[in-house]
């Protein structure tokens, strides 16, 4: 039989202290307070489902409440109850509000003292040197490309 849990109290979770190894204070019905060795706080729930025992990551605490996940965790156990893996859930979601923003590709444009042309995105840094911004330059001209700047 499982160990039923007390439920939680925001004093009792702002007296949580860090300690050498991570550990769990439960709340129930699956949810928990995970503390790591930094002092982070993460709410947690267990779950079971289709024979196989997981995890589902709702927040860290303060930014997520208590009161906050705890109904987190029951939207999850609503999902358990209907045979719908919360984690999965969860990565459907995302993947839909990725599909349905229009994505836009910014980057940065900079000189540098040697007239060369540097282009910087989030993952990517690229510097022209002045011999090949001449020739992109001349490319663009050559091509009828009307959107080059004089």
């Amino acid at each position: 039989m499982p160990k039923l849990a007390m439920p939680l109290t925001e004093e009792q979770i702002g007296a949580l202290v860090p300690r050498e190894r991570r550990y769990r204070v439960g709340d129930g019905h699956g949810l928990y307070l995970l503390v790591e060795p930094t002092g982070k706080k993460r709410w947690r729930m267990s779950f079971h489902l289709r024979g196989r025992e997981s995890t589902v990551a709702f927040g860290d605490y303060p930014d997520m409440s208590l009161a906050d996940a705890r109904q987190q965790c029951i939207n999850a156990n609503r999902l358990i109850s209907d045979g719908i893996d919360p984690v999965e859930w969860k990565r459907q979601q995302r993947r839909q509000a990725q599909a349905a923003t229009p994505t836009t590709r910014k980057f940065h444009l900079s000189m540098n003292a040697q007239g060369g042309l540097v282009i910087e995105n989030r993952s990517h840094h690229m510097a022209l040197t002045a011999q090949q911004v001449a020739a992109l330059r001349a490319f663009l001209i050559a091509t009828g490309d009307e959107t080059q700047g004089e």
